[in-house]
């Protein structure tokens, strides 16, 4: 009985201190400190209790409230925006140190308030209070970092309490360093942060030195830029305490100045960068409205307090970062290649922050690595838009060439316009001065006759000369109104069948004196888009040239088709034609086939045909195989 009673107590004796041990593990465990490693990642070996109200003192927490610390099993802790008081507990094991010195160190250079409560070898506990609300002197050691040196000949069985609490989100990264790896690790600190600052410094200089010979301020507006980040991450990294306030611990609450820097800076290097005035006045409306808003919301935030200023901040960080990436998107969009770098910064950058967000909001898991993303993301973008400009100098250097070849064709082509111009100048002079000399000379030959018996016909020259000035002048002017007009008349659907019947029927009587006969179809369900009125007159030139140039007995052919997209109306007479090199020379003002002294017509008619139908979207040219083999004018219009 004994021995099946000591069979039943020995396994409840295991089962109690495996339970023991459980218990021991889920407050931690002691982290163990030995001379093979100088640094020991102590989050993973500490217990968390909040304090919702932050009521409890160290007595309470440590007597009261000890069976309530529940064990943390990450490397980092994140708590959020919270505004509880977090404890923290955790022992180590300095068995194996060999008498090192070891050192608590909170790598998170911006809690408000961290107490350590350190058990001492003879008893009791000694409080050290550090934080960036207090004064830089008050710490221990001369680092950014929050270090606390650790009494290694204390037993493992003493707990050490760290209380911490805040206004902003309460991230923290602890590590134990021997002092080996507190060396170590300040000089990979300082080499980071350095080539950071260094990189930010280069960045400045380099911008304000071309600001200054350029006389550009796109490039003062990116300096600008600059200063805020740097004010920004300055406050953020605890350098600001450390080397720039470190008796105004006050200061440290007002990191959000360097966003009010960096946004309007931000936003006026956008709109030259991207030229938003000239290109895109629609945007740049748009961020002259943020201006006003970044504007409106400063003194808000001066008067309001830590956490909710904080917030504020957050909320006008993240606006501006998806405003100004979808900004650049939507320029790029739209064809201004000098955008592709700008998209490309604050792409990135809108992810680096999205992950850090969502770290601080404790909604993914936090680490060191997230902590940094910030830095990693402004120095992507101060180097990513540092190349902008560089890029835009190359895009605004190809624009300014393209610019100078097209205004060197537009200059070229303005001399030949000119030349043609002095030309047409001289011909206008040569046929006014010769349809002014013809009936001036009639008159003078009816004043010769005037004191003969045929009166009559004395009449009829003087008349013949007046109907001659009047139409040179009337048809002139009515060239003169449709080439110089700026806005053609309203164009609508008409048919040219109707237009061709009609012009046909009220030269009956031409076409029978001539004995001219009209052959060819136009389609009755042709329609075009043209000025009914104006292609009536069109139409109406080309048939009469066709009956003033046919011989009597001949034909003329007049077709209408919809051919590839357009309609193409032909009118072709069998009469005398014309070479080659007079085709175009036939749309020009004052041009006259044969003899300049030919009576009857101005030289104007082909010219101001050409004139309706190209204002009207369309084509008109002439057709000719050589003298004698007739003449056709085709007219392309588009189709209804």
């Amino acid at each position: 009985m004994l021995k099946f009673r000591n069979i039943l107590v020995f396994p409840g004796f295991l089962i109690l201190v495996a339970l023991a041990g459980v218990a021991r593990a889920a407050d931690g465990g002691p982290a163990p400190l030995t001379g093979e490693r100088d640094g020991v990642a102590v989050a993973r070996y500490m217990s968390v209790l909040l304090d919702p109200e932050g009521e409890w003192d160290f007595q309470a927490v440590r007597e009261r409230f000890g069976g309530r610390f529940r064990a943390n099993h990450s490397e980092e802790l994140n708590f959020g925006f919270t505004g509880s008081v977090v404890w923290l507990r955790f022992s180590v094991d300095a068995s194996g140190t060999g008498g090192e010195d070891w050192y608590l160190v909170e790598r998170y250079p911006i809690l408000d308030h961290i107490t350590l409560f350190a058990p001492l070898p003879e008893g009791g506990y000694r409080r050290v209070d550090m934080g960036d609300t207090l004064p830089f002197g008050h710490r221990l050691m001369d680092h950014r970092a929050f270090i606390f040196p650790l009494d290694t000949t204390v037993g493992a069985d003493r707990d050490y309490y760290l209380r911490v609490s805040g206004k902003g989100a309460l991230n923290m990264s602890p590590m134990l360093y021997s002092a080996t790896g507190l060396v170590e690790y300040t000089y990979r600190d300082l080499l980071v942060y350095g080539i950071f600052y260094g990189c930010l410094l280069i960045m400045v200089v380099y911008n304000a030195l071309l600001a200054l010979s350029l006389k550009e301020p796109v490039y003062l507006y990116f300096v600008a830029f600059l200063v805020g980040i740097t004010v920004f991450n300055l406050n953020v990294n605890g350098f600001g305490l450390q080397f720039l306030w470190p008796a105004v611990p006050k200061l440290n609450e007002y990191y959000w100045l360097g966003i009010y820097i960096c946004t309007p800076a931000l936003a006026m290097y956008s709109r030259h960068f991207l030229n938003l005035k000239e290109r895109f006045p629609r945007y740049d409306r748009l961020i002259r409205g943020y201006l006003l808003g970044v504007a409106a919301l400063l003194p808000v935030q001066l008067l309001i307090a830590a956490p909710w200023s904080y917030y504020l901040s957050t909320l006008l960080v993240v606006i501006t970062v998806l405003l100004f990436s979808w900004l650049g998107w939507a320029v790029w969009s739209a064809g201004y290649r000098a955008a592709r770098l700008y998209v490309a910064a604050w792409f990135v950058f809108l992810g680096l922050i999205l992950v850090f967000v969502l770290g601080n909001l404790d909604w993914i898991a936090y680490n060191s690595l997230i902590s940094m993303l910030p830095h990693l993301g402004a120095l992507w973008v101060v180097v990513m838009l540092s190349l902008a400009l560089g890029d835009r100098i190359r895009f605004l250097e190809q624009e300014r060439n393209l610019l100078a070849r097209q205004s060197r064709e537009n200059l070229e082509r303005h001399l030949v316009e000119i030349e043609q111009m002095n030309r047409d100048k001289s011909t206008f002079l040569q046929y006014v001065s010769h349809e002014l000399n013809t009936p001036i000379n009639w008159i003078g030959a009816a004043d010769s006759l005037g004191g003969g018996e045929d009166q009559e016909g004395v009449w009829q020259l003087v008349r013949k000369g007046q109907r001659r000035l009047i139409g040179m002048v009337s048809t002139s002017l009515r060239y003169f109104d449709l080439a110089d007009r700026e806005r053609p008349p309203k164009a609508r659907r008409c048919r040219p069948r109707r237009l061709l019947e009609a012009l046909l029927a009220s030269r009956e009587g031409a076409l029978a004196w001539q004995r001219l006969v009209v052959e060819g179809h136009i389609d009755g369900d042709l329609w075009v888009n043209a000025n009914e009125e104006e292609l009536g007159e069109v139409l109406s030139i080309g048939l009469d040239n066709a009956i003033r140039f046919s011989e009597p007995g001949g034909v003329i052919e007049v077709y209408g088709q919809a051919l590839a997209g357009e309609a193409l109306i032909r009118i072709r007479d069998h009469g005398r034609g014309a070479g080659p090199e007079q085709l175009e020379s036939l749309f020009e003002p004052f041009f006259v086939v044969g003899s300049r002294h030919h009576e009857e017509g101005y030289g104007l008619s082909l010219a101001m045909a050409r004139v309706m139908v190209e204002q009207a979207g369309g084509r008109i040219w002439a057709e000719s195989q050589g003298p004698g083999t007739g003449f056709a004018l085709v007219i392309r219009l588009p189709l209804a």
